[in-house]
């Protein structure tokens, strides 16, 4: 499978799961169409705690 990272709006489309998979795996994707050229990126969700810092305030002290 080819790796894409420019899309029409209906390659898009017609391929929206690939499309977000690619911008979770590969970074930002662009969109083309006739209204612009739109960029879909993958945030980091920070409203999940960093399991690391979790466990580490809740360590037995001493």
């Amino acid at each position: 499978m080819v790796s894409r990272s420019v899309w029409t709006a209906e390659e898009a489309k017609g391929n929206f799961v690939r499309l977000l998979e690619q911008a979770r795996n590969d970074g930002p994707q662009e969109i083309r169409d006739t209204t612009g050229i739109y960029e879909l990126q993958v945030k980091q969700d920070l409203s999940k705690g960093d399991a690391a810092n979790f466990l580490a305030a809740r360590r037995p002290k001493g």
